[in-house]
């Protein structure tokens, strides 16, 4: 009986020690990992900072005065170039309420 029980021992100790291996060579798996993405976020990050950067300079206002000057012929605006656009006279639009709306929701305009 006891050689039975230190042969089971031993089985559940085997056992427990390949489980014990196999998390930790995953965790560090998974460490490897995680580092990896990090360094892929950080790599990220400096790629943006960096066409930020390149983004406002070429935006730059003295930047596009130059640049519009050199290859576009424009010329100032006449006052002849502008249109109203707005029409001559207002429009009203008509609004029908519900006659069972309560008389404080109702418009000062609206009959009663």
């Amino acid at each position: 009986m006891m050689r039975l029980v230190n042969i089971s021992l031993a089985i559940c100790l085997v056992a427990l020690i390949g489980a014990l291996y196999h998390i930790r060579y995953s965790a560090e798996s998974e460490a490897r990992a995680l580092r990896k993405l990090e360094r892929q976020i950080a790599l990220e990050h400096d790629r943006r900072r960096t066409l930020q950067a390149e983004w406002s300079s070429l935006n730059d206002p003295r930047r596009l005065q130059i640049l519009s000057r050199e290859y576009l012929s424009l010329d100032t605006v006449r006052a002849t170039q502008i249109i109203d656009m707005r029409p001559r006279r207002t429009q009203t639009i008509p609004v029908v309420l519900p006659t069972d709306m309560p008389t404080e929701l109702r418009g000062v305009d609206e009959p009663r």
